[in-house]
């Protein structure tokens, strides 16, 4: 146990105290040390139960003599204090596996080391007084004791960036406070250590904060900032405010973002925004505004597009995510709670605004009657019975030639006189189709279409009068059989008038 205790103390005073990123081989006595004070620490510390050790959470890389080559998908390691080591894309890391006991300048903590050979390394420390992660770049050295630091290696220079958190760099034994927002660098041009402030973030220009989301869910977007010098891209990020959960980040090159996050739902969001640089190093997240997304509750059958929300006549909408909040619309004559409910709606245009009282910034929505109706057509109009069959044809169609809903269903309803008739219609895309046979019962018929939704709300009507055929009767002509005659004697003849006479007739 206490020569492995040993290996691994000379490995962490090897890793962490050598120089050689610029091709030179130094070693800080102050920080050796410290170094082999805490390696012996660790090693005695190993007679305890071993903390969880170093694992890797994501991505891919290569392991060469304790060195990591992270993949082009780059790296994230989490130590056992919590905090998350990001290495990206071919960047080359090691990292020890073994705590040490460090007396920084806030104090002691029990710190994990890693060295940045080349490349990108991020660190993401939760807030703590008792533990640090300390990264060697050759001479230089960096603890990180909460929040966000950014470590780059180049030939060249050694670069360290605190984006939002608590970061000091130690050079020849002298310790130095890297504020937020600011970058420390040691190049061959510059072996005396500047420090210089980073890219500052963008300001969001004033525009809308409140959202009315008439579906399940909104894309945010339309936001526009003043462009930041020497910036190459921007990126955006919202956060649900409730539990700080990220719904989405994006990086666009213009100062303006216009295509929108991930849909949200109706709640409260916060939408923060950085500057980066050619390098790729972030400035530090700007403070958050608060956006305010108000649901709609729409009742059965409505349903809404980027244009306006469709419902029907004597429906009623209900928001969410409203209170505190004044609603008016036109015709009302004035504004009044939000979270009083609901808003009656008529048949004709009309649109509804919501905002905070005494503010300027309004989220507005028009509340239009449902344009999809049914276009019923019977035929033909001069049916017969028995003698025609009878065609019902329903088309499903839009006033303003939108696309139909999806998800309407047509639910007509046929009825003969008083008699409802079970059909079976064909349907192609929104067009239904049934034909009824010819009735040879007693006439005149009515026959009825009335054609709804699954919720009941009517879509279009129609009705035709089906006339009888009429009844072709016989000629009224008698046929009266002729009666035998005997045959006329000689004296008979002679009484018999000539067929050549002529005769007075009745008719």
């Amino acid at each position: 146990m206490a020569d492995s205790g040993a290996r691994d103390a000379a490995q962490v005073l090897r890793g962490a105290a050598v120089v050689s990123v610029m091709g030179q081989s130094r070693l800080g006595l102050r920080s050796a040390l410290l170094l082999l004070a805490a390696c012996a620490y660790g090693s005695i510390a190993k007679a305890d139960p071993a903390p969880r050790g170093v694992r890797m959470v994501s991505g891919a890389g290569t392991n060469t003599g304790g060195r990591f080559a992270a993949s082009a998908s780059g790296a994230v390691f989490e130590l056992p204090s919590r905090a998350k080591v990001h290495v990206f894309p071919n960047a080359v890391v090691r990292l020890f596996p073994v705590p040490q006991e460090l007396l920084l300048t806030s104090g002691r903590a029990t710190t994990w080391s890693l060295t940045v050979t080349s490349g990108r390394v991020d660190v993401e420390m939760p807030s703590s007084k008792h533990t640090a992660v300390l990264a060697t770049m050759g001479k230089l050295n960096a603890a990180v004791t909460k929040g966000h630091a950014v470590m780059i290696v180049t030939r060249d220079d050694a670069t360290v960036a605190n984006l939002e958190g608590e970061v000091k760099t130690l050079l020849s034994n002298q310790w130095q406070a890297v504020p937020v927002g600011s970058i420390a660098t040691l190049s061959t041009d510059s072996p005396s250590f500047t420090t210089r402030s980073g890219l500052p973030f963008p300001k969001l220009s004033d525009g809308p904060r409140m959202f009315i989301a008439p579906s399940n869910a909104l894309a945010l977007g339309g936001f526009r900032w003043a462009p930041v010098p020497g910036a190459a891209r921007y990126e955006l990020r919202i956060r649900r405010l409730v539990d700080g959960k990220v719904m989405d980040q994006r990086g666009v090159s213009q100062p303006e973002f216009a295509d929108g996050f991930a849909p949200v739902a109706a709640g409260d969001y916060g939408l923060s925004l950085r500057s980066v640089d050619a390098r790729g190093l972030e400035s530090s997240w700007s403070p958050e505004a608060k956006l305010r997304v108000i649901g709609v509750v729409l009742p059965p059958g409505s349903y809404s597009n980027d244009r306006a929300i469709f419902i029907g006549a004597g429906q009623q909408v209900r928001f969410t995510n409203a209170s505190g909040l004044e609603l008016a619309y036109s015709g009302a004559g004035s504004a009044y709670s939000a979270a009083l409910g609901t808003i009656p709606f008529g048949n004709s245009p009309i649109v509804i605004g919501l905002r905070s009282p005494g503010s300027f910034d309004v989220a507005t929505a028009r509340l239009e009657p449902r344009d999809v109706y049914a276009d019923v057509r019977i035929g033909p109009k001069r049916a017969l019975w028995p003698r025609d069959p009878v065609s019902i044809d329903i088309q499903l169609m839009s006033k303003a030639g939108a696309e139909i809903p999806s998800f309407l269903q047509v639910v007509p309803k046929v009825t003969l006189g008083l008699e409802p008739l079970d059909l079976i219609f064909e349907r192609e895309g929104n067009v239904l189709h049934a034909v009824i046979p010819p009735s040879d019962g007693p006439g005149p018929w009515v026959l009825r279409v009335e054609v709804a939704d699954q919720f009941g709300v009517p879509l279009g009507h129609d009705f035709l009068e089906v006339a009888s055929q009429p009844r072709v009767s016989p000629p009224a002509v008698r046929i009266v059989k002729e009666a035998p005659t005997a045959r006329p004697s000689a004296k008979t003849k002679a009484a018999t008038p000539s067929r050549d006479a002529k005769m007075a007739s009745s008719d």
